[in-house]
């Protein structure tokens, strides 16, 4: 039986709870679009607090859209309905501007088809005046827009908070004026990033935009729905940044200075899911769960940092109704830990896992990354000698393993670094596989090795990687047969060394921390060596504070 599109999309809309007031006579429309399908959109927080600001400004109006679902894609594809709201059902051609919230590499892909559902040029030198403007942010446009530079008109680097209201004057201003015009008063922004008037060449520097007082703005998801990825929940931004300086992870590093919440106001749902790089380095985290538990409501965070799991904070999460704790140790052995500057020791994971043991915390998810710089066989035998003496020493306990493969990012101490080699990647993941499976209460899972290379030459890469994005959305998301006729060699981006003094492709993007920072950072894991956390305001080492 074919499916209503219409009907489907106002069904779920009726069983969303909460909603956003919209101002239909407001002059600027927004379709806020995210690339993937509605409930992961509906588990990102950050997706619904752009779309609660757009909302609050007086001269707009913003509508969600999303990719649609298997069957949903099959019946726009077959009835050639153009891609529409969920709010209004309106086509997406209707709107002023669509802006996309992208936070991972392999949704680069969606954002074409999107475009493509939607009946709107793929590329944007193919659009004119009646077209909407699109517009990007969130993580990836930060750390590297330049993958994505030839499909999106703008790109928002850094937080939006104090960028929406000036990019929606913009917006309103040159309304009866051309394209151009309002891509020029866009990039007259701070913090909006134009590839059409920005040019590379003369050395401009599009400066990442920092919001220092977060409580003037939403924390917190206004809409829950059971359709969501994590269920009915509402999801709370406790701490944005974080200040552990682990030196592969790119949101660490673009994020900063890390900033606290005061969201004791935010948490009176039965369900409070707390958001944040390291939720409990909150000084008034404790409190916040104690609250919480207290009014008999559960939280719950997607990951804990071994450093700060204590047996009060353990007792709090069952006394929440949790019975999984998930932590990250990253690595099986100390040595490869000190490269990554995770500094934690097996005498925290064992700590922490007998935290939660003892408070009737039975099942523990473990994080490791595979490919990490200077790893070598060995470090895979320590990931399953470290879970053999945890299964050991623990043996009513489930321990659920999951590891993906280490990519190096921008702006990181790591971007220098070579992607380890997919054949190896492969073979160390099948000997973690095998080794996990073996142990008694032990489960492993793990990404392919093939996307996570897929995701590091679209993380590193410049223009030439939209090619690539084009010729796959024509071979239905093949990417190795699109490599193969644009001609492009991935191993440049992947297998090479960068140099110190390399422009890299996102150069332009002044991320506030400096490249020598960075490097030293770098020189620093070759030789093992600890960093120690942020000390906000008095340090001024990376250049976050200054």
């Amino acid at each position: 039986m074919p499916v209503d599109l219409y009907e489907k999309a106002k069904a779920r809309l009726a069983r969303e709870n909460g909603s956003m007031p919209i101002n239909r006579a407001a002059p600027v429309r927004f379709a806020l679009a995210f690339p993937n399908e509605y409930r992961v959109a509906m588990a990102s927080l950050g997706y619904q607090i752009v779309y609660r600001m757009l909302n609050s400004l007086p001269n707009t109006s913003c509508e969600r859209v999303f990719l649609p679902d298997h069957s949903d894609l099959d019946e726009h594809l077959r009835t050639k309905t153009e891609l529409f709201t969920l709010e209004s059902l309106s086509p997406l051609s209707e709107f002023d501007a669509v802006a996309f919230s992208i936070s991972f590499e392999l949704d680069y892909l969606n954002i074409l088809r999107l475009l493509k559902l939607a009946n709107i040029p793929i590329r944007r030198s193919d659009r004119d005046d009646f077209d909407p403007i699109i517009i990007a942010g969130g993580p990836c446009a930060t750390f590297n827009p330049e993958p994505l530079s030839d499909f999106i008109d703008a790109f928002v680097i850094g937080d939006a908070e104090g960028v929406l209201p000036s990019l929606a004057n913009a917006l309103e201003s040159t309304q009866r004026a051309s394209r151009q015009d309002s891509l020029q008063a866009m990039a007259e922004i701070p913090g909006i990033y134009v590839p059409a008037i920005h040019n590379l060449e003369d050395g401009c520097k599009i400066v990442r935009q920092v919001t220092s007082d977060l409580d003037a703005y939403p924390a917190s998801s206004l809409i829950q729905t059971d359709e969501a990825e994590f269920g009915n929940i509402r999801l709370v931004e406790i701490a944005r940044g974080c200040g552990r300086k682990c030196r592969f992870c790119v949101a660490g590093h673009i994020t900063r200075p890390p900033r606290i919440r005061d969201i004791i106001n935010e948490c009176d749902a039965p369900r409070v899911g707390m958001v944040g790089a390291a939720v409990f380095d909150h000084p008034d985290a404790p409190e916040i769960c104690r609250l919480i538990t207290d009014r008999g409501g559960q939280f719950s965070t997607s990951s804990v940092r071994l450093e700060t799991v204590s047996s009060n904070l353990t007792a709090l999460m069952a006394e929440a109704g949790q019975r999984t704790l998930t932590i990250a140790p990253e690595a099986g052995s100390d040595r490869l830990r000190r490269v990554i500057n995770k500094n934690a020791s097996e005498t925290d994971i064992f700590g922490a896992v007998s935290a939660a043991c003892a408070s009737g915390i039975n099942r523990i998810k473990l994080y490791f990354m595979i490919g990490l710089p200077t790893e070598i066989d060995t470090d895979i035998s320590a990931i399953i000698d470290l879970v053999k003496r945890l299964s050991s020493e623990f043996s009513t306990t489930n321990f659920q393993v999951s590891a993906s493969s280490f990519v190096p990012k921008p702006s990181t101490p790591f971007q220098w670094h070579t992607m380890e080699r997919e054949n190896i990647l492969k073979k160390r993941y099948a000997a973690l596989r095998s080794g996990i499976s073996s142990i008694k209460g032990a489960s492993f899972s793990g990404e392919s090795p093939r996307l996570a290379t897929i995701q590091s030459y679209l993380a590193r890469g410049d223009r030439r990687m939209g090619e690539i994005l084009c010729l796959a959305l024509e071979n239905g998301g093949d990417y190795s047969s699109a490599v193969r006729e644009s001609g492009i060699d991935p191993a440049q981006y992947l297998y090479r060394t960068r140099e110190r003094d390399e422009v890299l492709p996102w150069d332009h993007i002044d991320n506030h921390l400096t490249k020598e920072y960075l490097w030293n950072e770098y020189q620093k894991a070759l030789k093992e060596e600890i960093t120690t956390p942020c000390n906000v305001g008095a340090c001024k080492a990376c250049g976050a504070c200054e």
